[in-house]
C-alpha cells in the first residue's frame, strides 16, 4: 500500500513537471521563428530518437548533451535539463529504489531559499534563465547524476565529447577569426567571451585524457587537440581566459616533475604562438580597451550596492537596468559585474552565495582527497585544475553563471563527485 502511495505521488510530481516544462517551453517557442524552431526540433528529435533506441543513461545523456555546445542555445538548455530529469526516472525505475541521495543538503536548500527570493526580485527580461543557471543547474546536476547507477561511469564520455566538440568549434572559430581579422567572433557561439570558459575546461579534459591514453599516437591526438583549442581561445582574444590557462598549466607544471621543463618552455613560448591577426585585433583595440576601467567602475559601483541588500540580493539580471542610472559614461556600462563571486554577491545575497561557493569548495576538496591525492593521479589532478582554473577565470567574468558554461560545469562537478564516492575495483582488492 505504501508502495503505491509512493508510486503514485512520484506519477503525479512527474505529470505537473511535464505540464510545467511544456507550459516554459510553449512560451519559449512563441518568440522564436519558424526557421529557428525547425533546426531546434530537428537536433532535439535527433537526440531522444538515440535515447529511445539506446536506452536512456546517464553516459549516452552526456554525450548526447555535449553536442550541444557545437551551437548552444536556449530551448536545447532546457531540453538537456529535461533529459538529465529522465535519466533519474530511468535509473530510479530499474533500481527500484526509491531514495534520493543529495550531498551537501543543507547547501542546497540555503541556495534554493535565496534563489527563489532573489528571483521573486527580478524583473528583467532574461533573469529567469541565470536563475536556471545559478539556482537549478546544480540541484538537477546533483541529484541525478550522484542517483545514477554507478556501473556506468560517464566521466571519461564526457570528457571525450567535451574534447571533440571543442576541436571541431576551435577549427570553425580558427577559420573565421582568419576571414575576419579585425572583429571578435566567438565560432559558432553568440558571444566570445563565454565560448572561453568552454574552451577552458575543454582544454584540460583533453590533457586529462592525454595523461590516460596507453597508447603514443592517442596521447599525440589529444595534445594536438588541447593545442587546437587553446588558438581557438587565443583568436577570441580573451586575455583573462588564456590566463586562466596558464594558471592551470603552471600548477600541472609544478605537479607533474617529468614534463616540468618542457612546460615552463611551453608556457615562455605562448606569446610566440600569437597569430598576427590576432595582433592586428589587438592593435586596433588597444587604443580603445577600456574594458579594466568598465570592470573597475562595475565593482566599485557593486559594493555599494551589495552593502544596501547584503541578504537578499537585488535579483537576477537587475543589474543591467540598476547600473543604467549610476553610471556617468554609457562608455563604462556593463550588463553584469564581470566578476562571479561579486555577482552572486549582487543577486541573491550573501547567504545564498556563501551557500553556492561552499557547494563548489567542498566538492572540489572531496575530489582532490579521494582521487588526486591517495595516489597522484595525473588525470584526476588535470580535471580538478581545469575546474579551479574556470574559477579563476571568473574573477572577471561570470562564465559559470551563464547558461551554456553553467550546464557544463556543474556536470562536471557533479561527476566529479560520484566519482569520488564510488570504490574502484583496486580499492576493493586493498
Amino acid at each position: 500500500m505504501q508502495s503505491k502511495v509512493i508510486d503514485n505521488s512520484i506519477n503525479s510530481l512527474a505529470a505537473l513537471g511535464i505540464a510545467g516544462a511544456s507550459l516554459a517551453v510553449a512560451s519559449v517557442l512563441q518568440l522564436q521563428s519558424p526557421g529557428f524552431i525547425l533546426r531546434g526540433v530537428a537536433i532535439l528529435g535527433f537526440w531522444v530518437l538515440v535515447l529511445l533506441m539506446k536506452g536512456i543513461t546517464l553516459p549516452r545523456c552526456v554525450l548526447m548533451i555535449s553536442t550541444m555546445f557545437l551551437h548552444p542555445f536556449e530551448l536545447a538548455f532546457y531540453f538537456s535539463l529535461a533529459m538529465l530529469v529522465l535519466v533519474l526516472i530511468a535509473d530510479k525505475y530499474h533500481t527500484k529504489d526509491k531514495k534520493l541521495l543529495l550531498s551537501y543538503p543543507l547547501s542546497f536548500f540555503t541556495l534554493l531559499v535565496f534563489g527563489f527570493i532573489s528571483l521573486s526580485k527580478t524583473y528583467v527580461s532574461g533573469g529567469f534563465i541565470y536563475f536556471m543557471a545559478s539556482i537549478i543547474v546544480p540541484l538537477i546536476c546533483f541529484l541525478v547524476i550522484e542517483n545514477s547507477r554507478s556501473d556506468q561511469p560517464a566521466m571519461d564520455l564526457w570528457m571525450r565529447g567535451i574534447s571533440i566538440v571543442a576541436v571541431i568549434v576551435a577549427v570553425y572559430g580558427i577559420y573565421v577569426a582568419l576571414a575576419n581579422p579585425f572583429d571578435r567572433i566567438g565560432s559558432t557561439w553568440s558571444n566570445a567571451m563565454t565560448i572561453n570558459g568552454f574552451y577552458g575546461l575543454a582544454f584540460f579534459f583533453s590533457l586529462a585524457l592525454s595523461f590516460k591514453a596507453e597508447q603514443s599516437t592517442s596521447r599525440l591526438l589529444w595534445v594536438a587537440a588541447a593545442i587546437l583549442i587553446f588558438l581557438g581561445m587565443m583568436f577570441t582574444y580573451t586575455r583573462i581566459a588564456m590566463l586562466a590557462v596558464v594558471f592551470g598549466l603552471g600548477l600541472l607544471v609544478f605537479k607533474y616533475r617529468r614534463i616540468r621543463l618542457w612546460g615552463i618552455v611551453a608556457i615562455g613560448l605562448i606569446p610566440l604562438l600569437i597569430p598576427s591577426s590576432m595582433m592586428q585585433r589587438g592593435s586596433v583595440d588597444g587604443m580603445v580597451d577600456i574594458s579594466i576601467l568598465i570592470r573597475l567602475a562595475a565593482w566599485y559601483h557593486a559594493a555599494f550596492v551589495i552593502a544596501a541588500n547584503p541578504i537578499t540580493g537585488i535579483g537576477f539580471s537587475t543589474w543591467m537596468e540598476t547600473y543604467r542610472d549610476m553610471i556617468p559614461l554609457p562608455m563604462l556600462y556593463a550588463q553584469h559585474a564581470h566578476n562571479v563571486y561579486i555577482n552572486l554577491l549582487l543577486e541573491i545575497g550573501i547567504i545564498g552565495t556563501i551557500a553556492y561557493l561552499s557547494i563548489i569548495y567542498k566538492s572540489l576538496r572531496l575530489y582532490y582527497s579521494n582521487k588526486v591525492k591517495p595516489k597522484g593521479d595525473m588525470v584526476a589532478f588535470c580535471v580538478w585544475v581545469g575546474m579551479l582554473s574556470l574559477m579563476f577565470a571568473c574573477f572577471t567574468d561570470i562564465f559559470i553563471q551563464q547558461y551554456t558554461v553553467s550546464l557544463l560545469f556543474w556536470i562536471s562537478l557533479a561527476l566529479m563527485v560520484k566519482e569520488s564516492s564510488v570504490k574502484q575495483p583496486s580499492d576493493l582488492n586493498s
